[in-house]
C-alpha cells in the first residue's frame, strides 16, 4: 500500500478527525455563554467541524477501500437518514456557501418560561424531532448540539478498531 499523499499515514485521517471533534466540543462549550456572539459562533463551529469530522473519517478510503467501506456503510446509511444529522449537515453546507441562516439570540427574558439568555432559534428551518429513530423531547439548539457531538465522538470511537488495521496493513506493507 503506498501512501496517496506524502507523510501522511492511515492514523492521520483519525488525528484530522480528533482535532475537529476537539473544535465542535469547544463549539458546544461557546454555547453555554451568555455572549450571543460566542453562542452564534459555537453553534456554527459545532456545524461546521462537525460534518469535518465526518470528512476526515472518509479519506480512510484512500487507504482501504474495502476495510472503510465494511465499517463506513452502516455510519453513512443511519447519518443520510437521521433528522439531526441531516439538520446539521444542510446547516454547514449553507453557511459555508453563503446561505446565511435566520437566526435569533435571546438577549433577555422575563418569567419562569422565558428561554435562557443566549439561546439560538432558527426562523428559516425545521428543527429536527428525532434522532436514532427516537424523539428528541428538547430540541433547543445547544441539546440538537450536545446530541450530534455524542453523535460524532461515538463515530469516532467506533473509528478505532479500523483504523488500527488499516495502518497496521500499511505498515507492513511498507516494510516489506
Amino acid at each position: 500500500m503506498e501512501s496517496p499523499f506524502p507523510g501522511e499515514t492511515p492514523f492521520s485521517s483519525l488525528t484530522r478527525a480528533g482535532t475537529h471533534l476537539r473544535m465542535a466540543r469547544l463549539g458546544l462549550q461557546d454555547m453555554t455563554t451568555t455572549d450571543p456572539d460566542r453562542t452564534l459562533l459555537g453553534c456554527f463551529c459545532v456545524a461546521i467541524f462537525g460534518r469535518s469530522v465526518t470528512l476526515a473519517l472518509q479519506h480512510l478510503e484512500t487507504w482501504d477501500e474495502r476495510a472503510f467501506r465494511e465499517w463506513y456503510a452502516p455510519w453513512r446509511a443511519e447519518m443520510r437518514g437521521d433528522p439531526l444529522c441531516r439538520f446539521f449537515y444542510v446547516l454547514r453546507t449553507d453557511i459555508l456557501h453563503d446561505v446565511v441562516p435566520m437566526v435569533g439570540v435571546m438577549l433577555g427574558g422575563w418569567g419562569p418560561s422565558a428561554r435562557p439568555v443566549g439561546t439560538i432559534s432558527f426562523h428559516d428551518r425545521k428543527l429536527p424531532t428525532e434522532h436514532r429513530g427516537k424523539p428528541i423531547e428538547d430540541t433547543s439548539t445547544l441539546n440538537l448540539c450536545r446530541l450530534y457531538v455524542a453523535y460524532l465522538e461515538e463515530l469516532v470511537q467506533s473509528s478505532y478498531g479500523v483504523v488500527r488495521d488499516i495502518q497496521d496493513r500499511w505498515q507492513a506493507a511498507q516494510s516489506g
